[in-house]
């Protein structure tokens, strides 16, 4: 079954349920209504008759156990509608063996029945629902009694319920067809709105089909309607896509890379292998097959490094550090680099802070960047090195006085694989394959800080890194 007929099901389902609970409510509100009007009138007609009856025992008889009932007013008997019986259940002294019809209104002068007989010997008011001669009938019996209490007889009077059951009967028919009515439309409208609600939905299936099928990242679903959750779902769906498209490039990029940067020394060592398979081993072969399974090594290192960065599984310990320590450690072991090289590399400021972080990636990510300004700085160029505290924040700054990056290539200088090798002015057996930036980012990140590059052509690059600085506790 679809989304869309369990959507309208739904939808129907639900209308339904709603308009039988109201049609029940209507019906069950109209009855109790009427019942109360028939009621009220009853309880009136009631009132009037007890009112008339003049006060037991009358002046001028006998007390001697006889009673007569007499009544000030007539109209009382003729209510349209109503019907009357006087019923005297008890002399002064003891009750009736049966009781005595008094009075009855001209409807019933031909019946001795009680509309209620099981409610002739009541002490309080009782009203009761009872079919009378075949027919429905509401009755209300009313006890009345002497000045000192004595209930003396019960006055019913009732009222037909046909017109309310058939006033009831119209109702259920208006109703059952109302509702059924209005489920048809309910149907028909459930169907329209699935069907227009989920044209996004169905444009998002469309996308994704043709996604799977001619592997088409770069379609989008243009979205007309109000800023709705389908408005939403459509942006997450065009921003997913956006992603996918990205990465997708990403890993086309990255496999050409990996690719071109592996046919360099796969080739370098072929050529060398066939060369030592024809001449002989010699000791130039050697050192250049050694030096490209070395730069091969280095790189298969290097990606498998920001691999398990990327999949989180690479975790470092952080604990604190003075930076400046580690600068101090870094500059002796870069004069080192630059021993075949005239450059100068110096320690332009170096004042104590202190961050939380990991000795060894801190080493690592001044060491790549102050690899990478000696390859492209010339010689008699001079390479600065900072460390010191600004406010709450530890800056380290590496400069250089090199050939400085061209403005078009300052985005993409840490992207994998990346290298402006038409600028580069110094090559060495220590070359990597343009991934020591992208190691250098992911430690700042990790670290929690950030860096920033500014480079002018010709005149040179700076480095700056900022770190949150951990307080220093004398």
């Amino acid at each position: 079954m679809t989304l869309r007929t369990r959507l309208a099901l739904w939808y129907s389902g639900l209308l339904m349920a709603v308009i039988i609970i109201f049609s029940i409510a209507v019906i069950t509100v109209s009855r109790v209504t009427l019942l109360q009007t028939v009621d009220q009138v009853l309880s009136s007609t009631v009132t009037s008759i007890v009112d008339s009856i003049d006060p037991l025992p009358v002046d001028g008889f006998e007390l001697d156990g006889d009673l007569e009932i007499f009544f000030r007013r007539d109209d009382v008997f003729h209510v349209s509608g109503v019907s009357v019986q006087v019923w005297q259940i008890h002399t002064i002294d003891e009750p009736l063996d049966e009781p005595i019809l008094v009075r009855s209104s001209s409807d019933l002068l031909d019946s001795t029945t009680s509309l209620d007989p099981n409610n002739l010997h009541v002490n309080k008011q009782v009203i009761n629902s009872v079919m009378v001669s075949d027919r429905p009938e509401r009755v209300l019996t009313q006890p009345f009694s002497l000045d000192d209490g004595t209930i003396i007889g019960v006055i019913q009077v009732s009222a037909p319920l046909t017109a309310i059951a058939d006033a009831n009967d119209q109702l259920l028919v208006i109703t059952l067809i109302s509702a059924l009515i209005c489920i048809g439309v309910s149907i028909g409208l459930g169907k329209w709105l699935s069907t227009h609600l989920l044209k996004p939905v169905d444009a998002i299936k469309e996308a994704a089909a043709s996604v799977a099928v001619a592997n088409d990242l770069t379609n989008r679903i243009n979205w007309e309607g109000p800023d709705d959750e389908l408005g939403a779902l459509t942006k997450s769906f065009n921003h997913m896509m956006e992603r996918l498209e990205g990465v997708f490039k990403l890993q086309q990029d990255f496999i050409g890379d990996v690719s071109h940067e592996l046919r360099t020394p796969l080739t370098s060592i072929i050529g060398h292998l066939e060369i030592m398979d024809k001449y002989g081993v010699d000791n130039d072969s050697l050192d250049a097959l050694h030096r490209e399974a070395n730069r091969m090594s280095r790189m298969v290192n290097d990606l498998l490094l920001l691999t398990r960065a990327d999949s989180g599984e690479m975790k470092i310990d952080r604990y604190a550090i003075d930076v400046d320590a580690v600068m101090l450690e870094v500059f002796e072991q870069s004069l080192a680099l630059v021993k075949e090289r005239h450059l100068s590399i110096n320690l332009e400021r170096l004042e104590p802070v202190r961050i939380h972080g990991n000795a060894d990636r801190l080493k690592q990510l001044l060491l790549n960047l102050i690899s990478n300004a000696i390859k492209f700085t010339t010689d008699e160029g001079q390479i600065y090195l900072s460390v010191y505290p600004q406010g709450e924040q530890a800056i380290i700054e590496i400069r250089d006085t090199g050939i400085g990056i061209d403005e078009k290539d300052l985005p993409r200088i840490f992207d994998r694989f990346f290298q402006a090798d038409s600028a580069r002015v110094h090559r060495s057996d220590a070359d990597g394959a343009g991934l020591g930036l992208s190691i250098v980012k992911w430690i700042v990140e990790t670290h929690e800080g950030t860096i920033d590059v500014k480079s002018r052509i010709g005149q040179g690059t700076t480095f700056t890194i900022t770190f949150p600085a951990v307080r220093v506790i004398d």
